[in-house]
């Protein structure tokens, strides 16, 4: 099989990440800006100032291909994948990454998702895995890794497929295996995360996983977590059932505007 030809796009979701956005820009290595055709950060509405620390990083010209923008609204992590998705194919784009802002995931490792891509032409979705045998936890809570362990067990003994993470921050996703008509249809929250992998499930998409680094330092998590264990259960029994997991958020705007 011919490597797929692609256009790619990173785009990082940032809420509330002053702290941290400079680092996920400054690792984000010159091979890495190089392979990619775009970079986007997109900014949610941040109540410090993520935003300007974005702007101000652009106007140092380090990364050429660096855009910011802001979303109209608040759409929370799942409505921004719904935001960059949207635009990129928009763009032309065949392909993104997300990269969460809060620098928990190491940016450098997108080249290892796209070194397994080019790799494997039939695989195009290429998720990280924090939980996999090479995986590399930081910092990282022993019950939160206790119970990302039990939902990877348990969904992939209803999927019948091999699931060693169901969201990190750090995942390349080929356009052509999402169906827009079905993730806009997916709730905007955290866990959009465990819709789209059962979307991908439900299409026989052959994604891969690759294990990255990750790490629990200065971030401030906005999961709660006995809450999102609870609606991933829901969603996989609803998921199971045939029926749709979520409903969608009412009046949303899935635009943005770019700043300078």
């Amino acid at each position: 099989m011919k490597p797929v030809p692609q256009k790619v796009v990173v785009a990082i979701p940032a809420y509330n990440c002053a702290p941290q956005i400079t680092r996920v820009l400054d690792e984000i290595t010159d091979e890495v800006a190089a392979r990619v055709d775009r970079i986007w950060v997109v900014d949610n509405r941040s109540t410090d100032d993520t935003l300007e620390k974005a702007v101000e990083y652009k106007r140092t010209g380090r990364l050429p291909n660096l855009q910011v923008f802001r979303n109209r609204q608040n759409n929370s992590l799942g409505g921004t994948h719904k935001v960059a998705f949207e635009h990129a194919r928009a763009a032309g784009f065949t392909h993104v990454v997300i990269l969460h802002g809060d620098n928990q995931a190491k940016s450098d490792e997108v080249g290892l998702l796209l070194d397994h891509a080019e790799a494997h032409p039939e695989t195009q979705t290429v998720l990280g895995s924090r939980f996999s045998r090479r995986s590399r936890l930081h910092g990282y809570d022993a019950k939160r890794v206790w119970g990302n362990r039990v939902l990877n067990g348990i969904y992939s003994a209803v999927t019948l497929r091999r699931l060693q993470d169901l969201g990190s921050g750090l995942n390349l996703f080929a356009l052509r295996d999402l169906d827009p008509a079905a993730y806009m249809r997916f709730a905007n929250h955290l866990t959009f995360n465990f819709e789209i992998l059962l979307h991908l499930v439900d299409r026989g998409v052959r994604f891969a996983y690759v294990p990255i680094t990750w790490r629990e330092e200065d971030q401030v998590s906005n999961a709660r977590n006995w809450n999102i264990f609870r609606t991933a259960l829901r969603n996989l029994a609803l998921w199971r059932l045939g029926r749709q997991t979520s409903a969608p958020a009412p009046d949303r705007d899935y635009e943005w505007d770019e700043v300078q």
